[in-house]
């Protein structure tokens, strides 16, 4: 009885507790430069599953700051420590990889993004994850 219980429990439990297979997740690329982001516009599916790549070519550090769109994200739970209070900092000549499921927010939907680095603010660097 114990084991049809325990069998039940597993085949009810939400499709969203299960592992993703990040074997089928899309590849993004975002390149930092001395100039801003590259691409500035990054469209995702809803729920869809990514391998978010992200360089640092400029010569100086810069992060990718967007809070709500990491907090709604599933990020790996190996990748985590490379999104750190909705943001991904990065020294010149780094990189990161991210997995994560993009959020389930309604299509249409966009997180604008940027760069909060101090000498960022007053260069062009922004941009815009857009919910398709």
């Amino acid at each position: 009885m114990k084991t049809l219980v325990l069998a039940l429990a597993v085949l009810a439990a939400p499709a969203a507790a299960q592992a993703p297979n990040w074997t089928k997740a899309q590849p993004i690329s975002i390149t930092m430069t001395d100039h801003g982001f590259i691409p500035r516009r990054i469209a995702v599916q809803q729920n869809g599953l990514y391998v978010l790549r992200v360089t640092n070519r400029s010569g100086k550090g810069h992060n990718l700051t967007q809070k709500a769109f990491f907090a709604n994200a599933r990020i790996a739970r190996q990748d985590r420590g490379w999104v750190r209070d909705g943001q991904i900092v990065l020294d010149s000549g780094r990189r990161a990889t991210v997995h994560l499921q993009a959020p389930a927010t309604r299509r249409g939907g966009t997180y604008e993004f940027s760069s909060t680095t101090l000498a960022d603010a007053d260069d062009d660097y922004k941009g815009v994850f857009v919910i398709r």
